[in-house]
């Protein structure tokens, strides 16, 4: 009696593994429609998680044929061998639920990346004309202390044309001079203006 009551159970044990098993054999025997039902069934839950964290339908679709491919392969390969269908469904939702974070985080990560390199270009840009600001400042400041150290006359035909903007012909008439006679000095003003700069800067190294 002890020995019939023993095989019964064997043999309850047995079938009760192979109705576990009745997916897991639809997948490794390409059953299709059986497997078109399993896909149609667990998508729902893959698509609601990715929608509720910043996902789109487009999204769920990809992230949920990537996972279920993913795990189709493994238990056609004998990698993954799950005990009863339940664990194939959480298998199934975890592999999706990965996949979306590792997306969400290289997206993240890109947009860290684009940030870090366009302030970096601001950076370098600011410094840029930071230092082509002071440069100019220097410059500035050299040539009007060059200008300083002019004489009048000369301060004064500079400070008519380039500063009051007048022409050399009005200028020429205040100094009661040839207009030639205006633009040579005025040359020659210059190029005593550019002798002192230059005395500043190689006094200033």
């Amino acid at each position: 009696m002890k020995k019939i009551v023993y095989f019964h159970t064997i043999f309850m044990e047995e079938t009760l593994n192979l109705g576990q098993f009745t997916l897991l054999d639809a997948f490794l025997t390409n059953k299709e429609v059986v497997i078109r039902e399993f896909y149609i069934a667990q998508y729902p839950k893959t698509k609601y998680y990715i929608l509720k964290n910043g996902g789109t339908l487009e999204n769920a679709k990809d992230v949920f044929q990537d996972a279920f491919f993913a795990c189709w392969k493994k238990l056609s390969s004998g990698k993954f061998k799950p005990k009863n269908k339940t664990e194939l469904e959480a298998y199934l939702f975890t592999a999706a639920k990965n996949k979306w974070i590792d997306q969400t985080r290289r997206v993240a990560k890109r947009k860290i990346i684009a940030i870090d390199e366009k302030s970096y270009h601001l950076a370098a840009d600011e410094t840029m004309q930071t230092s082509e600001m002071e440069k100019s400042e220097e410059q500035m400041s050299i040539t009007l202390s060059a200008f300083e150290s002019l004489g009048k006359a000369c301060k004064d035909l500079l400070t008519q044309f380039y500063f009051n903007k007048m022409s050399m012909k009005t200028i020429a008439e205040n100094l009661n001079i040839e207009e030639a006679s205006a633009k040579n000095k005025k040359y020659r003003c210059i190029q005593k203006l550019k002798e002192l700069a230059l005395g500043y800067v190689s006094w200033q190294q």
